[in-house]
């Protein structure tokens, strides 16, 4: 059998020009080559051959026929010249490869940021600064034994083997003077004297990764680090990854190794910037929707993806650091906030948390808009009823034809005069797509100039709207003008896309207030968090319906609020109470089984008339 596997025929796949070659089986497709090799090829859907943007150009050599998905994608010219689908192409011999910059997960501008608000601290983590003599023939306790009496002399002190490693050297090193780092009866790790403990909170989004080092004593924040989430080139929505992980053995445990380096990268970087040592990071709380905690977790996933979408656990879990390859202090531990149910996850809790809405004195929205939006109504009333809107990848700017994320040269604002188009892209780059606040931005300015109907048709009268491959579409930049040297468009298509998205979330609004009894007039406050909320025009998610008009309610953008929850949850104990509350005691509505879900879900698919 071993002879068979050495002798078995492979293909040498060369990526240019970023330099990168790897050597697969035959047929392995090209984007299993390029995650192989270690290249990031953008790929929203999974791999499925329905996105599109995984498009490489093939240069030499032998590889299969284009598919269908290929050619519903590609044109006849784009095949002529060589351009593939990655995921769709197979290796059918030695083949060298084109990567352009647009095909790449390129850096993208991440929301760190939330506002921190007050609390009190009480970390779990206390520090103990202790000075002890050194073992003799007449005093030859063990290490531990010495460091656990001068801590508590009349109580048990526990510690793990990876913590006795550290402490017989670092003891000796420093004189017996030493920072031990409590957690209850267990000493997690050792530092010099003075150290304070700090913590590492992470928003595992999915899409984007933030990290911010915290002073556990103090509760400040000493530094912040964000990364792309490198799972997006198994799929941008939840849904593929758990179906990849599903469908391929091993990849679960692939999809979480690729989490795990990056947290532990950002890791590096905060405590890097704050001048710290790895071993003074005593605690690291995690939050995420619940897809990718378990996948973070390795949980069981299939069950996630299939009606009725149960967790394989809704409790908070503690596991130590070590177990996912976080190079942290040795006996540190990784809290992951509680989940409610289906994908209204622990960043859900956190951003409830952060916003104080299980405290609120008024009815107030909490909304946190992504590829699974999740709404929570607060009434001090009724208490906290949550609802988890399946809104799709359209806002990340996935499945629109020139979407893309927001990186540089994402259109980010748009807006249409009597003159033409006046765009504003991420670091006023040349445009070459629009990311999820620049579709949002078309789409409504679309509408207020009657380019669409409330329906979303193209009115095709107008000189910027054409008849393009898949139906009419508008012209926002010409290819003489744009970084991809390719028109940019808004095409029919992609209205669709923004309907199905706004139709779902607006649905999921309605569903929350009726199941409540709430009428509009009573909410007071809206408050939209995350990435996508940050950046987002609230002027013209109103026009466009993709919020309600709501009379009295206001309107605040909070930022990353699910990470300043994840921040509470590791200074303050009485913060990872109130989560456990918030859990157990919201309300989950399954908005699938609500009665006329599907008629309100069509209904608000429609834009409202102008002026509305």
């Amino acid at each position: 059998m071993s002879d068979a596997i050495s002798t078995a025929p492979t293909y040498r796949v060369d990526f240019e020009p970023v330099g990168k070659r790897v050597e697969v089986a035959p047929d392995t497709t090209l984007l299993e080559a390029a995650q192989q090799a270690g290249l990031a090829l953008s790929s929203a859907c999974g791999g499925m051959g329905k996105c599109g943007q995984c498009q490489v150009v093939i240069l030499a050599g032998r590889v299969s026929s284009p598919t269908v998905d290929e050619k519903n994608i590609l044109t006849e010219l784009d095949l002529q010249r060589g351009q593939r689908l990655a995921c769709r192409t197979r290796a059918q011999g030695d083949v060298k490869v084109h990567v352009s910059q647009s095909s790449l997960i390129t850096a993208q501008r991440l929301q760190l940021a939330g506002e921190p608000g007050e609390l009190t601290v009480d970390p779990l983590i206390r520090t103990c600064e202790i000075e002890v003599s050194p073992p003799t023939l007449e005093d030859p306790r063990s290490d531990l034994q010495r460091l656990a009496a001068a801590i508590l002399p009349d109580q048990a002190i526990e510690a793990g083997p990876s913590v006795i490693r550290q402490i017989t050297p670092v003891a000796r090193i420093r004189d017996w003077k030493l920072t031990a780092f409590l957690r209850d009866g267990e000493i997690v790790g050792v530092a010099p004297i003075g150290s304070p403990p700090l913590g590492l909170a992470v928003d595992l989004g999915t899409t984007k990764i933030a990290a911010t080092l915290i002073d556990l004593t103090s509760g400040d924040e000493l530094a912040v680090a964000g990364a792309l989430n490198p799972q997006i080139g198994y799929g941008e929505d939840v849904v593929s990854r758990l179906t990849h992980a599903h469908r391929n053995p091993d990849s679960g445990h692939t999809l979480a190794t690729l989490v795990r380096e990056i947290i532990d990268d950002l890791l590096g970087k905060v405590t890097e910037q704050a001048g710290v040592g790895r071993d003074q990071v005593t605690d690291v709380c995690i939050v995420g929707n619940t897809a990718m905690t378990h996948l973070l977790l390795e949980l069981p996933v299939r069950q996630l993806a299939v009606s009725p979408y149960v967790a394989a656990t809704d409790a908070a879990i503690d596991v130590k650091a070590r177990d996912l390859g976080l190079n942290a202090t040795p006996g540190a531990y990784v809290h992951v906030l509680p989940c409610i149910g289906g994908y209204a996850g622990a960043d859900h809790v956190a951003m409830i948390l952060a916003n104080r809405l299980d405290q609120t004195d008024h009815a107030a929205l909490g909304i946190d808009i992504g590829t699974n939006t999740e709404i929570v109504l607060a009434r001090p009333d009724e208490g906290l009823t949550s609802v988890s809107c399946a809104s799709g990848p359209a806002f990340e700017g996935a499945h629109i034809s020139d979407g893309m994320p927001t990186a540089a040269g994402a259109i980010e604002a748009v807006e249409l005069t009597k003159n033409g188009v006046t765009l504003s892209t991420v670091d006023d780059a040349p445009a070459i797509g629009l990311c999820g606040s620049g579709i949002v931005d078309g789409v409504a300015e679309l509408r207020r100039w009657h380019l669409i109907n409330e329906r979303g048709r193209f009115d095709r009268h107008h000189d910027r709207v054409r008849e393009g491959r898949h139906g009419p579409e508008f012209l926002l930049v010409p290819a003489d003008q744009s970084g991809s040297q390719r028109d940019v468009v808004i095409t029919q298509e992609d209205v669709n896309e923004i309907q199905l998205a706004k139709g779902a979330i607006r649905a999921g609004l309605e569903v929350l207030l009726d199941a409540t009894g709430t009428a509009p007039e009573e909410v007071k406050e809206v408050i939209i968090a995350g990435a996508f909320g940050s950046f987002l025009k609230v002027q013209s998610a109103l026009d466009m319906g993709l919020l309600p008009r709501l009379p009295n309610a206001r309107y605040r953008q909070v930022g990353n609020a699910a990470l300043v929850g994840a921040r509470w949850a590791l200074v303050s104990r009485q913060a990872r109470k109130r989560a456990r509350q918030i859990a157990s005691q919201t309300n989950y509505l399954e908005l699938t089984t609500y009665p006329q879900f599907n008629r309100r879900f069509a209904l608000g698919m429609l834009f409202p008339s102008i002026g509305e």
